[in-house]
């Protein structure tokens, strides 16, 4: 069942790489940057994973005038970093979540607190599933994952950038294999990460044991926001597969997901669930989602009560 669901989820993004592809066939002017804001990309070569990707670091307006110069923010981590502030470094068949515009107007609103968002890029096709899996191929998939946040992404940011560097203003977030990511992060360092963005997670990995692991937590985050869509696969095609009743089983394991954040042992996480009609496993309603998870993660009296 999860090999013809990754097929499923492959299949609607292949039909849109074709489509781009056909279309980049004829010659096109050069991408324009939709960037608002300050966004520094940083090179990271990885011990970890033996290869170079790049941090794309935003930075909230007033970060380098002079008034701010010993102010310290908070810092939300997001996987697939390449699709989030830029159209033109998106991936093929992905859209630009608009992160940067959608933060510079929550900010400017003093709807959240200012805060710097790293967007960490996916090692490539072929490779992102397995590092992103809790349950891949590559056997210490979640153990190279916590040791490349902990030891090279975090550690470099904090050094680099005037973080507030506690889990209290630590997020870590994400969507679909992303989300998974995060996931593993929040239930594997939770003393690094303490905010969670977990959207259209892939509960389904490991024959759903990602969502088994989750039903006795000890320590939780202190906020997670989970989304979630009622058409993740479109009807027709979750029929065609052999799997009709995908859509309503995804929503209730989100849900369980949500309660069994809710009952950690040492603390009882503050819980966002979002499931929104109509959205789909797409870059856009992760995208629409993402305004309200940060009011909810980054509320301003968060930073006043420090």
């Amino acid at each position: 069942m999860f090999i013809r669901l990754l097929f499923v989820f492959n299949l609607i993004l292949i039909g849109t790489t074709i489509r781009s592809t056909l279309i980049a066939q004829s010659p096109a002017p050069p991408c324009k940057s939709t960037v608002t804001g300050t966004l520094e990309v940083v090179p990271l070569v990885s011990k970890v994973y033996g290869d170079k990707r790049f941090l794309r670091v935003w930075l909230p307006a007033g970060y380098s005038e002079q008034q701010s110069a010993t102010k310290r923010y908070p810092v939300l981590y997001l996987f697939d970093g390449q699709d989030l502030f830029d159209r033109c470094t998106t991936r093929p068949g992905e859209e630009e979540w608009h992160v940067d515009e959608i933060m510079t107007g929550l900010v400017d609103q003093k709807a959240v607190q200012p805060l710097i968002v790293v967007g960490i890029d996916n090692s490539g096709p072929g490779h992102r599933e397995e590092e992103y899996s809790r349950y891949s191929a590559m056997a210490d998939a979640p153990q190279k994952l916590s040791a490349f946040m902990n030891a090279e992404v975090v550690s470099l940011i904090d050094r680099r950038f005037r973080t507030i560097s506690d889990r209290t203003h630590r997020g870590v977030g994400g969507a679909s294999l992303g989300s998974l990511a995060a996931l593993t992060l929040l239930l594997d360092l939770p003393d690094t990460f303490g905010l969670g963005l977990l959207e259209s997670t892939s509960l389904q990995n490991g024959n759903g044991r990602a969502l088994q692991e989750t039903s006795l937590i000890v320590q939780g985050p202190l906020r997670v926001s989970i989304g979630v869509g009622t058409t993740e696969v479109p009807p027709s095609e979750a029929a065609d597969h052999g799997f009709p009743y995908f859509d309503d089983a995804f929503v209730a394991m989100n849900r369980t997901l949500a309660e069994n954040m809710k009952k950690s042992l040492m603390n009882h996480p503050e819980v966002q669930l979002t499931v929104q009609q109509g959205g789909q496993h797409q870059d856009r309603y992760w995208s629409e989602r993402f305004g309200p998870a940060m009011r909810f993660l980054f509320p301003p009296s968060a930073l006043a009560s420090r």
